[in-house]
């Protein structure tokens, strides 16, 4: 088992598609793939996400996010 951190800080920067792209590539090599978001802003509660779009896009097992605020943040403010 391997653990692979995406991280920038800021917003709008490529992390929701590195993050598909880099789990699409484990997904197809057989490893199973699970996505965690650990803070989702800009979303309301029942909006998809940026978790649920990795998992749309690179067929990742699921996803999981601890904490979901309505305000757009940086990365570093959330």
């Amino acid at each position: 088992m391997g653990i692979i951190v995406v991280s920038g800080t800021g917003t709008e920067i490529g992390k929701t598609v590195v993050t598909a792209a880099v789990a699409a590539i484990a997904t197809a090599a057989g490893r199973t793939v699970a996505v965690l978001k650990p803070a989702q802003t800009g979303v309301g509660p029942d909006e998809r996400g940026d978790a649920d779009e990795v998992v749309r896009l690179s067929g990742a097992a699921g996803s999981a996010e601890l904490g979901r605020f309505p305000e757009p943040l940086a990365p570093g403010t959330a």
